[in-house]
């Protein structure tokens, strides 16, 4: 019988699988065991069925199918089934503990402003069935932000790849306010460092001055000028003539219009 969990850290035992020990009662906490190129890595064990069994009467209704289906496996009984969906707390409590193992918040170069930063929230969970439960179920406790992707297959990883990621400014700052009482010291400091960097820099300007200064806050089909994408007018035939076409090429409209012909066309 043995259950374990793996954290690699630069400053000795990690805080995440300190706290896990903690809450859990039983096991032991062993390592690092050290690699080339890689972080120093620590485990938690439990190795004998009254520990196990332990283990899984505390966090057994919380983890996902794949780990409950392996503790039932292991102790050859029943477990208590998947507290999901529990209060709003504890949602958010279960997803500070899944994001302090598996999350992170990093900072990313702005596409088309020079030294300036956009920030990003991000988990990963890899997967034989699609995208992993536990990662739908924190998308969802996050009160659906963020965006999930994939699977996708990667050299490095042993299962497909799936993640939930979160790069909307006003969205990181509270996806990080509604985590911060649930994460630990180090996740806690990294989400602090990036809120302070994208916080000291200035309000980029919204829009694009090839709509003008002056006019109406909407095109004629009421998307938002100040976010809408645009691009130099395409015009054909007699469009072409017409200077002022590229003022009202909101992107939006484009698109909208292209479905609507392809819609068309699909039509028996």
């Amino acid at each position: 019988m043995h259950s374990r969990i793996n954290q690699a850290g630069l400053d000795g035992v990690p805080e995440v699988l300190l706290k896990f020990h903690r809450i859990a009662g039983v096991g032991r906490i062993k390592g690092p065991i050290v690699a080339d190129g890689k972080q120093p890595l620590y485990y938690w064990e439990a190795t004998s069925r009254p520990d196990v069994a332990r283990v899984a009467g505390v966090i057994g209704q919380w983890v996902g199918p794949v780990k409950h289906a392996q503790f039932e496996r292991a102790l050859s009984t029943a477990v208590r089934t998947a507290a999901w969906p529990g209060t709003t707390s504890e949602e958010l409590a279960w997803a500070g503990g899944f994001f302090d193992g598996e999350g992170s918040s990093y900072l990313t170069k702005h596409r088309t402003h020079d030294g300036y930063m956009n920030a990003a929230v991000e988990v990963r969970q890899s997967g034989w069935d699609g995208v992993p439960v536990v990662l739908q179920r924190f998308h969802v406790a996050l009160g659906g932000m963020g965006h999930l992707n994939g699977p996708h297959a990667y050299d490095w990883a042993d299962a497909p790849v799936s993640r939930w990621k979160c790069e909307a400014g006003d969205d990181v700052q509270l996806v990080i306010h509604r985590l911060m009482p649930f994460i630990g010291t180090v996740k806690r400091n990294q989400a602090v460092r990036v809120l302070a960097m994208i916080n000291s820099q200035p309000e980029l300007p919204r829009g694009n001055p090839a709509f003008g200064v002056a006019g109406a806050r909407s095109c004629l089909r009421g998307h938002d000028k100040w976010s809408a994408r645009i691009r130099p007018f395409k015009g054909r035939g007699r469009n072409e003539e017409d200077p002022l076409n590229h003022l009202r090429q909101c992107m939006t409209c484009v698109r909208e219009d292209a479905q609507a012909r392809r819609n068309k066309k699909r039509r028996p």
